[in-house]
Formats: C-alpha cells, sequence, structure tokens
C-alpha cells in the first residue's frame, strides 16, 4: 500500500489523469443508445431536428438553455440522427470532466487529483446523466471549470485562467439558468468560511481586524494588477452570450446571421438576446407557480437519489470534513449543503438529475477523503490497529462495489420498471426499438400519412407540436415524436372512433385503455390481449403493448402487416 501512494505522490498526474479521462470516455460511449429516449430528451430532440429543417430557432425557457440544442444539431450535421448522436455532445462532455481535476494541482496533492478525477469519472450520477441528452452534466462541468480556473488563478496569479473562467462560465449560462445559483451558493460557503476564520482569530490569539485588512489589501493588489484582464471579461462573457442566445431565422431582422449580414442591426439581436432573454427566464423560472410545492417530499426524493447515486461519493466527502477540514474542504461542504437544501425548493418536478449539482460539489473533498482514508489504512497498519485498518478496507472494497453496482444498474441497460430511481418518472421501460423500427420502415415506403394518433395523443394541429408551448396532449406521445420525426413520418391524429378514416394509416397508436374502441373501429382487424397478435384477414394487423411508465400509462401499437412486409421487401431490394 505505501510504495503505489508513494509512487503516486512523484509521478507527473497528467498521465494518470489522461488515463482516466479515456476510460471515461469508453464508458460513456459503450451501448450510448442502449436506451430507449426518455420523455424529456424526446421533446428536446423533436424540437431541435425541427430546428435544423427550417432553419429557425428562438430562445425557450422551457427547454432550457441552448447551448445543448445548438451543439447537438451540429452534430445530427455531421454524425446523422441517432439516439447516439444525440447524446454525444453530453456524453463527451461529461467523459472530459475529470480532466479539470488538474486545476485544482495548487490545493491537492498529486494522489487527490488522481483521486478527483476518477471520483468525477465513475460517480454513477455522473456518468448516467453524462449518457442522456440533458444541459445538467454540461453545466456543472462548464461551472468546475470556472471554480478550478478562479483557483488556480488566485493560487498562481496567472491572469490566463480568468479568461478560462469566464468562458466556462459564459458557457454555463449558456447550457442552463441554474448555472446562476452556483456563484450565490459560492458566496454563502465564502461567507461562512470566512466568518469561521474571523470567530477563530477571535477565541484564539489573532486579530480579526487585522485579518480582515490583510485580505483587503490582498483584494486590491490583485485586482490593480488584473485590471486589464477584468474589463476585458465582460466583454468575453458577452459575446458567448450572445452567440448562443440571439435567434436564428431567416425571416426576420433580429436574426443572428442578418446582424452578421447587416452590423446595423446587432444593437437589436444584443438585445433580444440579453434583455429578452432575461425576460424570459424571469417571467417561468421567477415564477411561484414552479415552487408550487410541498418541499418535504421534494428533500426527501432528492436524498433518496444521492443514497442510491452518490453515496459512496457523500460518504467520502464527509470523511473529509471529519479528517482534512482544510478551507477548500469547508468550502465544498457547504456548497454542497446550500444543494440539498435549495434544489427541492428551486425544482419544478421530482427531478434526479438535480443531484449532479450536489455531486459536483461534493467531488473534491470525496476524492481528499478517499486519499485519508488509504493513509489511515496505511497508517493503522504501521501501528497495528488491525481493526481499524479492516473496517477501513472493507469500506474502500464496499465503496467500489457500490459504485460498480450502482453504475450498472442504472446506466447500461433499458431501465427496469419502478426500480430505477435515477431514471425518473420520465423513461419508458419496455423497449420500443422493434416498433420504431417497423414505423421507419413502413414510413420510408408510404404515402400519405404514416402515422395516426388517437384520443388522448390526438391535437387539433400538428404544426403547433413544431416549438413550444405545444398542445398538453402532445406530451402524451413522447418520446415518440422524436422518432417519427428522425423517420420523416407524415403524422396525423383524430378525437373519435368515427374520425377514422376506412382505409387507416398503416401506423395508429393509441393509449391502451382505448384498445377496444380502436380495434372496433378497425373492421378485419383481429385484437385480443397477447402482446402481439397475427391474424389472416383483410389486412394483417400487430398490436403490441409498450409500457410507459410516466403516468402509468401504456401505448397499443397497431401495424399493418401487409404494409410493413411490403416496405420490407422493399428495403431488401435496395440493399441488394
Amino acid at each position: 500500500m505505501r510504495s503505489v501512494i508513494d509512487r503516486l505522490e512523484v509521478r507527473e498526474p497528467r498521465r494518470a489523469i489522461t488515463l482516466v479521462v479515456f476510460v471515461a470516455l469508453v464508458a460513456r460511449l459503450v451501448a450510448l443508445d442502449v436506451r430507449i429516449a426518455h420523455w424529456d430528451e424526446g421533446r428536446v430532440g423533436y424540437w431541435i431536428l425541427h430546428t435544423a429543417a427550417t432553419g429557425w430557432w428562438e430562445y425557450r425557457p422551457i427547454i432550457h438553455g441552448p447551448f445543448v440544442q445548438h451543439v447537438t444539431r451540429w452534430t445530427f450535421e455531421i454524425g446523422g440522427v441517432s439516439d447516439f448522436t444525440m447524446r454525444l455532445p453530453v456524453a463527451l462532455i461529461g467523459s472530459a470532466l475529470p480532466a479539470t481535476a488538474l486545476l485544482f494541482r495548487s490545493r491537492l496533492r498529486d494522489v487527490e487529483t488522481i483521486a478527483l478525477g476518477v471520483v468525477l469519472a465513475a460517480n454513477p450520477l455522473l456518468l448516467y446523466y453524462s449518457r442522456f441528452m440533458r444541459s445538467d452534466v454540461p453545466v456543472a462541468a462548464f461551472v468546475f471549470v470556472t471554480f478550478g480556473a478562479l483557483v488556480a488563478a488566485v493560487d498562481l496569479d496567472r491572469r490566463r485562467y480568468l479568461h478560462l473562467a469566464a468562458i466556462a462560465f459564459a458557457l454555463s449560462l449558456t447550457v442552463k439558468e441554474n448555472a446562476i445559483l452556483y456563484p450565490v451558493s459560492w458566496l454563502g460557503a465564502g461567507t461562512l468560511l470566512a466568518l469561521s476564520r474571523l470567530a477563530d482569530d477571535h477565541y484564539g490569539n489573532g486579530d480579526p481586524r487585522k485579518t480582515l485588512q490583510r485580505w483587503a489589501r490582498a483584494i486590491r493588489r490583485r485586482a490593480w494588477a488584473w485590471r486589464r484582464s477584468l474589463i476585458v471579461l465582460p466583454v468575453e462573457i458577452l459575446a458567448v452570450f450572445v452567440f448562443f442566445y440571439a435567434p436564428r431565422s431567416p425571416k426576420t431582422d433580429v436574426g443572428l446571421w442578418s446582424a452578421v449580414a447587416d452590423p446595423t442591426l446587432l444593437p437589436g439581436v444584443v438585445r433580444h438576446a440579453t434583455l429578452g432573454s432575461m425576460g424570459e427566464i424571469a417571467d417561468l423560472w421567477l415564477s411561484p407557480s414552479i415552487r408550487g410545492h410541498a418541499y418535504g417530499p421534494y428533500l426527501a426524493h432528492f436524498v433518496i437519489v444521492l443514497a442510491v447515486a452518490a453515496a459512496a461519493t457523500a460518504v467520502f466527502a464527509a470523511l473529509a470534513v471529519r479528517w482534512q477540514p482544510r478551507p477548500i474542504v469547508t468550502f465544498c461542504g457547504w456548497w454542497a449543503l446550500s444543494g440539498v437544501v435549495g434544489y427541492p425548493y428551486v425544482a419544478d418536478v421530482k427531478a434526479p438529475w438535480l443531484a449532479v449539482h450536489v455531486v459536483i460539489a461534493l467531488a473534491i473533498p470525496a476524492a481528499i477523503g478517499l486519499v485519508a482514508t488509504v493513509d489511515r489504512i496505511r497508517k493503522a497498519r504501521v501501528e497495528r490497529r488491525q481493526l481499524e485498518a479492516i473496517g477501513l478496507a472493507a469500506l474502500l472494497v464496499s465503496s467500489g462495489g457500490f459504485v460498480i453496482a450502482s453504475a450498472g444498474l442504472t446506466t447500461f441497460q433499458q431501465p427496469p420498471h419502478e426500480l430505477n430511481i435515477v431514471a425518473q418518472g420520465g423513461q419508458p421501460s419496455g423497449d420500443l426499438r422493434p416498433i420504431i423500427e417497423d414505423m421507419q420502415a413502413v414510413a420510408a415506403h408510404n404515402e400519405g400519412t404514416d402515422v395516426l394518433y388517437y384520443g388522448n395523443l390526438s391535437i387539433r394541429d400538428e404544426a403547433r407540436a413544431d416549438h413550444p408551448p405545444v398542445p398538453p396532449r402532445w406530451f402524451n406521445r413522447l418520446p415518440l415524436p422524436w422518432y417519427t420525426e428522425r423517420a420523416n413520418a407524415t403524422v396525423d391524429s383524430v378525437d373519435t372512433v368515427a374520425d377514422i378514416a376506412a382505409d387507416p394509416p398503416p401506423v395508429v397508436i393509441a393509449e391502451s385503455d382505448a384498445r377496444s374502441d380502436v380495434g372496433g373501429a378497425l373492421d378485419g382487424y383481429a385484437v385480443r390481449e397477447e402482446a402481439i397478435l397475427i391474424r389472416p384477414g383483410p389486412r394483417t394487423i400487430s398490436v403490441v403493448g409498450f409500457e410507459y411508465h410516466l403516468g402509468g400509462k401504456s401505448l397499443a401499437f397497431y401495424i399493418d402487416r401487409e404494409a410493413l412486409s411490403a416496405a420490407t421487401a422493399g428495403h431488401e431490394g435496395d440493399t441488394r
């Protein structure tokens, strides 16, 4: 044990971090498309495809910041449209996250730096949401870079880190609106840390007034030395912010590319991207209705998520607070506590992804606590305290097993029904891929309407789904719109059985509760309760029950087997 630690202490950690990043990349890319699109991935993915098709985009706070939307659209243009490419940008950012550990080398031992990279790569929650097209891992990553760059700038007195911090924080603001909560947490954590230091001076041998004067002189001296950079930083932040938030449209004078062609339009674009976007953020996310829920159940859910997917991280962070109460450990502890207390209050739904913002705060204390545990095992062995050594070694082994088991259960499979709390209620638990393949095959060879939604899945005007706000019933379809749009399927809907045409489209989708109504309207179609049924008739149909966890619903898919056979035969002929 001692030789391993000693080698890590003297070895350049960059090679080890590079290896950690590579392993993180593999863990995030392997079977990246194994999971069917989540409800949230489906709606955002659908709107990204619509943006790519029309060239029109405008900030909508209900979808969060524009970074993931723009970058994913560019990924589609390069790599094609699939579940894999939809999740790829977030996976790459999550893979690079362990490299940010190098920014903290002025505060961490080499082995602690490596341990920090391992925590950022292996934490099950960070791993799961790095394989998920959501904005939480990217915003956490950019803010963590901001924090690390500020620490490096102060400790090393290098102004280039200020520019890195500014650009990273600007990017975080373009990813998700809760980025602004990070500086609030930092301000609170820094204040508590400063007060504790002043209290130590007051009750010890120090002088709080001299400490305050020393801090003030240091701030003035550093601000003067950095004055030129401090003038440039707001410009850098504004440029990044405007680039991402400015609308894109070939039909309006406030579009970004219109302003590039005609600089006189630039003030309007900047105003629309800044004041306009901030106004929309305030109208939605500062509305009291967003927080119109009981606090207790949300807090309990938040804690359960942390227990399921971040228990090892939390335990080692707590050990760091106990054994290594350095300023950075105390600061991160207050930062994490503010997230545990605050996010259940500001959340609009019970969202397990919000725990990412607590895990990122716990990462540094967890890395320090992990190394401190190994050090204490070594010391206990030297001092022949075998019981303590065995207990701590058991903690290490069980924590490693927990991380592997938690990551395996939650990440590298289609989530079990009602078993994976990290997957959240909007994650379908059934295997929809055979149905998707059938729909894609039919849509590629059919003329006219390809997919017909029935009953509670219907909306009056399909074009109203192209961008939010959309009719409420449209959300009952998710994540299917992502797959039908991806297949270029023509979609229509009907409210009642009487509206179903005599010659329906080859794919009909309804909620399972309406199965008897739909089956009765399709003359010649045999419908029973079996999951898959093929019967001879004027047209042959397959009825497939698909469990959709959100709201406890399931969907019934009616697929014309004659049309599917023709489409499949045509596809085989095209490939020969």
